[in-house]
């Protein structure tokens, strides 16, 4: 079932453990200064083929432009519910959990088959 009210995709989130959680959460949908309609496994992708491609030369403040590039991810990890997290009356983040960092982190390990490893940021 696909939910859309002013042009805002709305996903159901499963009630389930974190990391059952995560390929559900790579697959919700937005858009951003990296492309519209992406998913967040297209995102990561994307951020993570700029690293390559761009080496040294690599802009980790603004990698697709603009600055605030984290919040652009966060947003639609909030209005999903899959982090905690508060959207002012544009749909920008106001406030977000400090979680939201180690969930990212999960996603990006979720999507490449990895583990983290301990002591590692």
């Amino acid at each position: 079932m696909q939910v859309v009210i002013d042009g805002v995709t709305f996903v159901p989130v499963p009630q389930l453990n974190d990391i059952a959680r995560l390929p559900a959460a790579l697959e919700v949908r937005f858009d951003s200064d990296a492309g519209k309609d992406l998913s967040v496994r297209e995102y990561l992708a994307a951020l993570l083929l700029g690293v390559w491609k761009e080496g040294e030369g690599f802009d980790g403040k603004r990698p697709f432009g603009n600055s605030g590039w984290h919040y652009e991810l966060c947003k639609p990890l909030v209005r999903a519910g899959f982090i905690k997290g508060k959207l002012d009356a544009d749909g920008y983040i106001e406030d977000v959990e400090d979680g939201a960092k180690a969930f990212v982190t999960s996603l990006i390990h979720a999507m490449c088959g990895t583990t983290p490893k301990a002591g590692a940021r």
